[in-house]
């Protein structure tokens, strides 16, 4: 099966803790996805699937293939609770010495107010396993950079403590493909493929 990973374009809110918070693509958002839609529509997809927030909804609206899409509530990003919508450094000031927890306690962090950083890495991977049971040659998946670097981790078969060595840009593509027993990432945060 190949499995493509597309995370959203940029937003309304660049640079900031943007989780569950639904916020819009930004005009440089959608410029972004444009570029990449003459590469998708090329290929049959078996099925395509998206986030329900609207920056993933309206990245894969832009890209113009002909298949239905599955809105699935599992493939949303983390919700950082009362981080949401800040930025790192408003972070470092208004919760003193959490970054730093969190780079120590990693999987076992609980972001203030929102979710345990290992509940969304298993949510994430439950969604994958669910899809790897399916007989699919070739999926699209919209999302996230969270949700993409748990899966990379799990689809790969390396552990969580390995999600900060993949750089997910926005706009950006990455492949696995997965056979029984075997997984090679094939594309990494490409712009095009």
């Amino acid at each position: 099966m190949e499995i493509y990973l597309l995370r959203h374009g940029r937003t309304t809110q660049p640079g900031t803790y943007t989780g569950i918070s639904d916020v819009q693509l930004s005009k440089t958002g959608e410029e972004q996805v444009s570029v990449l839609s003459s590469q998708f529509i090329s290929h049959d997809f078996d099925r395509c699937y998206s986030s329900p927030l609207i920056r993933c909804r309206s990245t894969f609206e832009a890209l113009g293939i002909d298949n239905d899409c599955v809105y699935d509530e599992r493939l949303r990003e983390i919700n950082f609770g009362q981080w949401e919508g800040l930025t790192f450094k408003q972070v470092e000031t208004q919760f003193p010495g959490q970054l730093d927890l969190w780079k120590t306690q990693k999987q076992k962090f609980h972001f203030p107010g929102g979710d345990l950083l290992s509940d969304f890495s298993s949510r994430i991977e439950e969604w994958f396993e669910e899809l790897l049971r399916e007989d699919f040659e070739r999926v699209l998946i919209v999302s996230h950079g969270g949700v993409i670097r748990v899966a990379l981790c799990h689809l790969l078969g390396i552990g969580n403590e390995f999600l900060f060595s993949f750089t997910i840009s926005e706009a950006t593509v990455s492949m696995v493909v997965h056979e029984p027993g075997f997984a090679r990432l094939e594309l990494l945060n490409c712009r095009g493929y």
